[in-house]
């Protein structure tokens, strides 16, 4: 492990700035900046310190994280005992679904090989529930302690107060991943990976591309490039109607708006973001108002029920779109959306489920009205 070993020898304040000058953001939806994590986590008591890495990837249609623990184990474990080893941690835990078993035995046989180069962190693999919910980090955090997979209040926050009481540090599997690479190459060429300095991040394209599955992309190209060239168009050959290129929870993209740069920041001044870059595509005879009652009703199952706004929110909305696609729409019902999401937001939430069916139906009523226009459901 190259990468490992250049970090140990390097001083703490050194390995933090290189991750800073890196740009490397979280990859698993929030895309908060790798390095203000590692600040927080260096600031707790030093008695007691986690890590968890999160591969148990529970967004619909993001496919990385399992791609990396089959494909690319050692980068990931590499990667993960680099912010062991930064963040001075007792115990370093990776999380893999219940779903993918065969992930975990394969992790923890490559753990027993390289046994002599782990030093004082106590690491395992555990399997987790596939559940939605717990992708959230307090959830997760129940789960590894043995309680239900609920999220709970912040503050205090997992890095102040997490697993098992002691200040807790949670990343992504892709976000360490990249550590190997930024920590061996240095900032100039990871940088340089992608267009204008902005490095690269791996994406899972939908069934409906010809170059379905995951792929590693440079950010700062457009929208339009990043379906044509990597994702190869649609299987279909239909024209290009919308992307939604973060997952579940972001906004649609319309044909119009496909020379956008592929970044978080400019992803959300078009108002979508870069999520976990599940990218999906719909064709010029795709039905919207279908898309976005799946996703209406997915958010509404999910919904843990603790917060009566999200609980709410999402039952309101799911049961709005069920009326649109049966036929009873009306521009009175159509007009409660904003109003539903602007109530359920205006009161406190455990978790951010309650921030994620705004982007997706609000974009879709913005590009494509007609389509929401009373027509009954398509057969």
């Amino acid at each position: 492990m190259p990468a490992l070993d250049l970090a140990r020898a390097s001083s703490l304040g050194e390995l933090v700035d290189l991750i800073r000058q890196s740009g490397l953001t979280g990859k698993g939806g929030a895309c908060y900046p790798m390095y203000r994590k590692l600040e927080l986590m260096l600031r707790q008591p030093l008695e007691q310190r986690h890590v968890v890495i999160n591969g148990s990837e529970h967004e619909p249609g993001s496919d990385k994280d399992q791609f990396l623990l089959e494909y690319y184990p050692e980068t990931v474990l590499e990667g993960a005992l680099i912010v062991a080893h930064i963040t001075g941690a007792t115990s370093l835990t990776i999380c893999i679904t219940e779903t993918a078993e065969r992930l975990v035995v394969l992790l923890q046989a490559l753990i027993e090989r390289r046994r002599p180069q782990i030093v004082a962190t106590e690491i395992r693999v555990v399997s987790v529930p596939a559940a939605y919910l717990v992708g959230e980090e307090s959830a997760l955090l129940s789960v590894l302690e043995g309680k239900p997979a609920l999220p709970h209040g912040k503050p205090p926050f997992p890095i102040e107060k997490g697993l098992r009481g002691a200040p807790t540090l949670i990343q992504n599997v892709e976000t360490v991943a990249h550590l190997p690479f930024i920590v061996a190459a240095g900032v100039s060429e990871y940088s340089s990976l992608g267009s204008g300095g902005l490095a690269v991040t791996l994406c899972t394209f939908g069934p409906e591309f010809n170059n379905a599955g995951v792929r590693l992309v440079p950010l700062g190209i457009s929208v339009r490039e990043l379906v044509t060239e990597f994702g190869g168009g649609l299987r279909s050959a239909k024209h290009l109607k919308a992307v939604q290129p973060g997952g579940p929870g972001t906004g649609f993209l319309s044909y119009d708006q496909l020379d956008v740069v592929f970044s978080d920041d400019t992803l959300k001044e078009a108002g979508s973001a870069l999520g976990c870059a599940a990218i999906r595509g719909f064709s010029a005879d795709e039905d919207m108002p279908r898309v976005v009652a799946e996703l209406m009703e997915f958010f509404a199952v999910n919904s843990c029920g603790q917060c009566p706004g999200c609980r709410m929110e999402t039952q309101m909305l799911s049961n709005i779109m069920k009326q649109t696609l049966a036929g009873r729409q009306n521009d009175k019902l159509l007009r409660q959306v904003p109003m539903v999401i602007k109530n359920a937001n205006s009161k406190p939430a455990l978790c951010g489920l309650i921030k994620m069916p705004a982007p997706p139906i609000l974009t879709a009523l913005k590009h494509f009205p007609d389509e929401f226009s009373g027509s009954p459901e398509k057969e």
